[in-house]
């Protein structure tokens, strides 16, 4: 009885197997998030999220770059959390438009020095990774 249950795992784990093995290696396109900090001060407890999931960067020094790929599950807003070196309290925001569509972007978001936040989304050329 144990071995005609192994046998039958084995041939439905094959079959899965044989039939995916096309696309099995193959990467989806992903966007991509790109944070600037473009003031003199350091950002510290970075966090940027997108739907369920929530990206962090401990510091981020003057004039350095924050970027991950993701793949998105659903369309969803960006949402940024930030505190200043210098500074008590929070900064806040929310905007962009992330779409689950086939077509992926790079989505650049750059922190002004006086708090302000500029976005800007643009589509990612050919297949990058």
């Amino acid at each position: 009885m144990k071995k005609l249950i192994f046998l039958i795992l084995f041939g439905v784990a094959a079959w899965v197997a044989w039939k995916q093995w096309p696309t099995l290696f193959d990467r989806r396109p992903m966007h991509e998030v790109v944070v600037s900090n473009e003031t003199p001060y350091t950002i510290e407890r970075l966090r940027v999220s997108i739907g369920t999931r929530t990206f962090v960067e401990d510091t981020l020094k003057a004039g350095k770059v924050f970027r991950f790929p993701f793949a998105s599950n659903g369309d969803s807003d960006i949402r940024m959390v930030w505190e200043w070196s210098n500074k008590i309290g929070e900064a806040h925001w929310t905007g962009g438009r992330i779409a689950s569509g086939p077509e992926v972007q790079r989505h650049r978001i750059r922190i002004d020095p006086d708090g302000g936040v500029v976005y800007v989304a643009e589509p990612k050329v050919g297949m990058e990774r």
